[in-house]
């Protein structure tokens, strides 16, 4: 089975294994998504690939096979294996080592909920890869942060009423963590985490109100721990469907907490530490003719270098490359000062890179023009991105260098998908044309 809209989706993801009936649920679930799922056959350019291993004698050999055969189709795609809730531990531990497990019954939002996690780190790492190596071919100085992830010993969170399944993730993470912390209400989390920095969080709510899924939406939100991952034993795997629309996004079952959940945790903190360096590096690439000074935004020869890259990418992987353009206009232009708004000008520049994705590049095009390139992103959420960047530029006051006179900013926005098979100039002059063609400010799309 092939999605004929696939091209149009965000993620291809590649499915082997299951009857016709559990193909055509996901199917559906996943269209729902925006993800297209077609079968193996179909797995070239594939960004995961799902083993359904439901309702079958398992086999590590088979998996294996299997595992291999995907990935064969698509060296980039992650592995995901679909199990049932009553494997035992011995199968599951051999079943780790071909893919990440997830366990599923009849509802997906679980599942789909974690392809959504890949996907992010996917992107990531591709922008950061692809970034090294523009910044290696570049005939000037520049700088970077090594990209490594600490090996420091790890410290985690417990939070929830005491029970078996507290004792038993207790018992489970001592072995790995040099400092494990329990607390039993939302209240006394959150004062743990403002005093003392986790690697990892495992929360134990009661019920779908609890104050435990406040918290863990707010710390998502929190610029400083919305990277700890914070994961949520739950009795049936139907429950991660109900949690899911409360904001958790990692799930273990709590029979499998004994045995599980230290591997679990030790790999959600590595691809944390990792993720981190990599956001790192993004967001501190510097030198000669990289980043533009006074916005902070990259030059138009670190966009022509780098641009061509990710259409490239782009065209390879089949993925959509999205574009935004922003002119920014100060409305204190004929306030007397030798500059008018300059410095506002590039101080809301300066915010264009805090709104955006680390992944996403930010390249200064003219003197008040700039241009935002996200990968693997569909024109919709371009849009939404653009009227985010809007509204948080056109609410904030700004300063003059004496601080005596307040500026305003306002911006014209544009959001389009980049045509396949355009060069990175003549998708540069696509996307201002579409600019061009809505002088009125409002968002607008091609």
């Amino acid at each position: 089975m092939q999605d004929k809209n696939s091209a149009f989706s965000i993620a291809r993801i590649a499915y082997v294994g299951g009857d016709k009936e559990a193909l055509e649920a996901l199917a559906s679930a996943f269209a729902d998504a925006g993800y297209s799922l077609v079968s193996h056959e179909d797995a070239q350019k594939a960004d995961i690939g799902l083993i359904d291993l439901r309702g079958k004698q398992l086999s590590s050999k088979k998996a294996q096979a299997v595992a291999g055969q995907l990935r064969k189709s698509s060296p980039d795609s992650s592995i995901l294996i679909l199990i049932d809730p009553y494997i035992d531990a011995t199968a599951r531990k051999a079943l780790r080592r071909h893919g990440e497990l997830v366990t599923i019954l009849t509802k997906p939002e679980g599942l789909i909920e974690r392809c959504r996690q890949i996907l992010r780190l996917r992107n990531i790492a591709e922008e950061t890869g692809e970034r090294l190596k523009s910044l290696a071919t570049l005939s000037r100085l520049n700088e970077f942060p090594p990209i490594a992830a600490p090996s420091t010993p790890l410290r985690v969170l417990i939070a929830g009423e005491a029970g078996p399944t507290a004792l038993a993730a207790i018992n489970a993470l001592k072995p790995i963590s040099e400092q494990c912390v329990c607390v039993f209400s939302a209240g006394q989390a959150l004062r743990a985490i403002e005093n003392s920095k986790f690697d990892c969080a495992v929360f134990l709510p009661t019920r779908e109100n609890d104050p435990l899924m406040s918290l863990a939406r707010a710390l998502r939100r929190h610029p400083k721990h919305a990277s700890m991952p914070i994961i949520f034993p739950l009795p049936d795997p139907d429950d991660m469907a109900v949690f899911v629309e409360r904001g958790a996004s990692d799930f273990i079952l709590t029979d499998h907490v004994a045995a599980d959940l230290a591997p679990k945790v030790q790999l959600a903190t590595r691809r944390t530490r990792l993720l981190k360096s990599m956001r790192r590096f993004l967001n501190s690439c510097v030198g000669e003719g990289v980043r533009d000074a006074a916005s902070g935004a990259f030059t138009t020869n670190f966009l022509t270098e780098h641009g061509s890259r990710i259409c490239a990418r782009a065209d390879q992987t089949d993925h959509q490359l999205s574009m935004i353009v922003l002119r920014l206009y100060s409305s204190a232009k004929g306030s007397g000062e030798p500059e008018p708004g300059r410095r506002a000008l590039h101080q809301a520049a300066r915010l264009i890179n805090r709104v955006t994705r680390a992944e996403d590049l930010v390249a200064r095009i003219a003197n008040d023009t700039f241009l935002v390139l996200a990968p693997a992103t569909n024109e919709a959420e371009a849009t939404k991105t653009a009227l985010r960047i809007q509204g948080v530029i056109e609410n904030t006051v700004f300063r003059s260098a004496d601080d005596e006179l307040l500026y305003g900013i306002e911006v014209d926005i544009a959001a389009c998908t980049r045509p396949q098979g355009l060069c990175i100039e003549e998708s540069v002059a696509f996307a201002l044309a579409t600019l061009r063609e809505y002088p009125s400010g409002q968002v607008q799309s091609s």
